[in-house]
């Protein structure tokens, strides 16, 4: 079966501890099995939430809204403000309290945001000729920081920025409780070379209200696929595939995984190769090396030695790659992005139409060759680490993501 068709699979919302997640899971076990693949599921708990419904009010006007992940039931009314830029809150606190705030962008969080000011409720502001964005609250939130809050369209915007300065309605409507989520792990011996383990990740779930075409159903079969190759074609090296739910939440299934194998990715775990974002028939291969320059200059040299062009970037990236730098494990991070699936991503509109066979093609054959490459090496070619430019970036980043002090298992630079 082709890329594409197994995409065609998964074409439906797969929103964590929800019956879309749990379809998922019989359409990637199904098909792992018949294979003759025996994968199994790794539960975790987490505070979940069916999507729900808001609707905006003034006078006889009234617009649909996206209520964020978590947002309990609310029924309120206050004055609109309308901020192009919600730095303004932090510049000026107090200023606005006990409004109802319209915003399009800020160069701080929505907690941080919270943090120093009272506001009634937020309503984001979507990119143009996008559906709404989905959101989420963290998991870490302070329920006094639960602030209302919910994402519009742009077109929608327009209209409702000239009623700042008036009193509006907003009504939120949403089930929230306590749920549980699954990934899916598959183990592909080796041959017995040594005790390495070599991980190939990705993201199943998606966020509430999308199909989550290119984000990431592209990547889910990607995985699949290459779990396909890697069975029929044993490799000398162990290899373990993951399918995580829970990223689109704040990467709660990577973080469930690596506080429950927290020992094995200490003892043996050398490499993480995460495929986040792919399907875009028009697009750019990219390629973040959460790792070192030397690993950098490698996975590339085996890329264009496939014929394979990436950008390659030492850098973060924002998926299921993180919760194992806290270990120091490196990371490949591959994604297709710039094209019109992408474009669409986060929102009702990334459906499978907007992706093609070509757009999931050199993603998937960059993780085979990358694997092959590394899994039947001579020697283990990824040595553990993380160069020290990267080191500030993924604590603010863990930081950020959990809403707590993340715990690092680094080496000090004087052991190095």
């Amino acid at each position: 079966m082709t890329l594409h068709k197994l995409l065609q699979q998964l074409d439906f919302e797969r929103l964590a501890g929800t019956a879309g997640e749990e379809r998922a899971q019989d359409v990637i076990c199904g098909w792992l099995r018949q294979q003759g693949l025996e994968p199994s599921l790794e539960a975790f708990e987490f505070k979940g939430f069916e999507a729900g419904t808001a609707k905006i009010t003034a006078g006889k006007q009234s617009w649909e809204a996206t209520p964020y992940g978590l947002c309990p039931d609310a029924d309120l009314e206050g004055e609109l403000v309308f901020l192009e830029n919600a730095d303004v809150l932090m510049l000026n606190p107090g200023m606005h309290e006990d409004k109802i705030v319209l915003y399009y962008h800020s160069g701080f969080r929505l907690h941080e945001l919270v943090e120093h000011t009272r506001i009634k409720a937020f309503i984001g502001i979507s990119a143009p000729l996008k559906q709404a964005y989905s959101f989420s609250h963290r998991q870490n939130t302070a329920p006094s920081e639960l602030v209302p809050s919910v994402m519009l369209r742009y077109d929608y915007a327009e209209k409702l920025m000239r009623l700042s300065g008036k009193q509006i309605r907003l009504q939120i409507r949403q089930q929230t409780e306590d749920r549980t989520a699954r990934n899916i792990v598959l183990d592909i011996p080796g041959k017995g070379r040594d005790g390495n383990l070599t991980m190939l990740v990705g993201h199943y779930d998606t966020v509430a209200r999308s199909h989550g075409a290119c984000d990431n159903a592209g990547g889910t079969v990607c995985l699949m696929k290459a779990a396909e190759h890697f069975a029929r074609h044993q490799p000398q090296r162990d290899l373990r595939v993951v399918w995580f739910s829970g990223e689109e939440l704040g990467l709660l299934g990577s973080f469930a995984y690596a506080e429950a194998h927290q020992e094995e990715i200490k003892k043996r775990l050398r490499l993480v190769v995460n495929v986040d974002l792919a399907g875009d028939p028009i697009g750019r291969n990219t390629m973040f090396v959460l790792g070192s320059k030397e690993l950098l200059g490698y996975s590339g040299g085996i890329l264009k030695e496939h014929s394979l062009l990436f950008s390659e970037r030492l850098g973060i990236y924002s998926s299921d790659c993180m919760p194992f730098s806290i270990y120091e494990i490196p990371s490949l991070n591959l994604a297709r992005v710039g094209g019109k699936a992408l474009f669409y991503g986060h929102t009702a509109d990334d459906v499978a139409k907007h992706t093609s066979e070509y757009g999931l093609t050199d993603v998937y054959q960059a993780s085979v060759a990358l694997l092959q490459r590394i899994l039947n090496a001579g020697y283990y070619p990824v040595p553990r680490g993380i160069d020290d430019s990267l080191r500030e970036k993924i604590e603010s980043y863990l930081w950020n993501s959990t809403l707590q002090k993340p715990e690092l298992h680094w080496k000090e630079k004087y052991r190095r």
